[in-house]
């Protein structure tokens, strides 16, 4: 593993312009993230539980079909319903014992649906479909995906926890005012503050946030339930009611995260007399959208487009071996410990060979924002190789987390300000 550094590069917020984009927790592509994750924990629980390991698999291309639905104002009627695909490679048994990989799935789905949408009225319109690839290849031991025993699982682990893909992933140690703005707005939006006082929001929202200087200018899409709205008017007044309490939200950010700043807001644009945002469920989800792993946040739990970024989709991934996943968490990580112990910006790339131990990927590429005093750089390095040794402890921390909190949550360590 080669550790290369350099100062100079730039913190978002000293750029002329910025711009970021944060899907909500009830939009289709974070929700597919969400089921991935949420199966990959469940069932490495399941094999810790039973096998002492986790089996290998990994599910990062679940998709959910939407509905096809009638919407009408004061209700809807599904009449096609939502279809829940895994698509992957799963150990579906270790010798005689069986794993319930459908039964997870449907498990797994369920509860994140339930939690994201903030009710259960979606359950009865899903369908499940599992598309398991797993097979014997000429890469892997005949165990690989058909462990014989507890034993024979430990060992192909054993043989095998190298990294499955040539990969690159990137890290940053903080994400500028435009997202950390995006981010707390689509909180708000989503969360109880708002729906206490408007009830019939969904959350199916997405914020994008443009800086140009000190003005931020601010879209946001808010969806409602159908039967919250009996005639446009009660719409249109639900929508005002979001958008006055929203600029509350937003002057506060503003003075927070670009003090002596301004900003404009533009809410459901695309709303036209008697035309408007109302989605079964709250979310695209219940009108034919389709989410798909990959589509959604980046693991900061934003989309900035101007920062590094790789294009890997880790919800999903195996955590024992599959670089996506592991290397895009540490990349992240070694980011924010560095800019913790420098005092400035810092971005860490990770590029992966196959075959590799998780530990030693081929190059560690560390940027900060400098000029730094002497020493930094190599304390930065160091920092890195300690981040790097804590790969093989990902998994059991994967397994035991909570998907829907760590996407409430995801952000916090880097605040958007080194």
């Amino acid at each position: 593993m080669k550790i290369l550094s350099r100062a100079g590069v730039e913190h978002p917020d000293t750029a002329p312009w910025d711009a970021a984009e944060r899907k909500g927790i009830g939009h289709p592509d974070t929700l597919a993230d969400l089921c991935a994750d949420a199966f990959s924990a469940a069932y490495a629980r399941r094999g810790l539980a039973a096998f002492g390991h986790i089996p290998n698999h990994w599910v990062d291309k679940v998709t959910l079909a939407g509905a096809a639905s009638r919407v009408r104002l004061g209700g809807y009627e599904v009449i096609e319903p939502v279809q829940c695909h895994l698509f992957g490679k799963v150990t579906s048994s270790v010798g005689d014992d069986p794993i319930d990989v459908a039964g997870l799935f449907e498990w797994s789905v369920t509860d994140v649906l339930t939690r994201a949408l903030g009710g259960s009225e979606i359950v009865p319109h899903l369908r499940f479909h599992i598309t398991n690839t797993s097979g014997s290849a000429a890469d892997h031991a005949p165990t690989f995906y058909e462990p014989r025993c507890a034993s024979d699982l430990a060992q192909v682990l054993a043989e095998d926890s190298v990294c499955n893909d040539t990969v690159i992933c990137t890290g940053t140690s903080a994400m500028g005012a435009a997202g950390r703005i995006a981010v707390e707005l689509e909180r708000f939006l989503t969360g109880p503050e708002l729906t206490a006082v408007v009830p019939g929001a969904g959350t199916d929202v997405k914020v994008m946030v443009t800086r140009v200087g000190d003005h931020l200018d601010v879209t946001a899409a808010v969806p409602m339930h159908p039967w919250a709205v009996r005639d446009w008017k009660v719409y249109a007044d639900l929508i005002a009611v979001v958008g006055n309490l929203s600029r509350v939200q937003l002057k506060r950010l503003v003075d927070q995260y670009r003090p002596g700043g301004s900003f404009t807001l533009n809410l459901n644009t695309k709303d036209r007399p008697g035309r408007g945002y109302l989605a079964p469920f709250g979310s695209s989800l219940g009108k034919g959208d389709i989410g798909a792993v990959g589509r959604g946040n980046r693991h900061s739990g934003v989309i900035e487009p101007l920062r590094p970024s790789s294009c890997e989709a880790p919800a999903g991934k195996n955590p024992v071996h599959h670089a996506g996943k592991i290397y895009t968490v540490l990349a992240r990580r070694a980011a924010e410990q560095i800019a913790a112990e420098v005092g400035a910006y810092a971005t860490v790339v990770i590029c992966a060979r196959n075959g590799h131990p998780v530990t030693h990927p081929a190059y560690v590429l560390v940027e900060i924002a400098g000029p730094l005093p002497g020493g930094l750089l190599d304390r930065a390095e160091k920092v890195a190789e300690q981040v790097m040794a804590t790969a093989p402890l990902l998994a059991q921390e994967f397994a035991h987390a909570d998907p829907m909190e760590s996407f409430q949550h995801q952000d916090d360590v880097a605040g958007g300000q080194r």
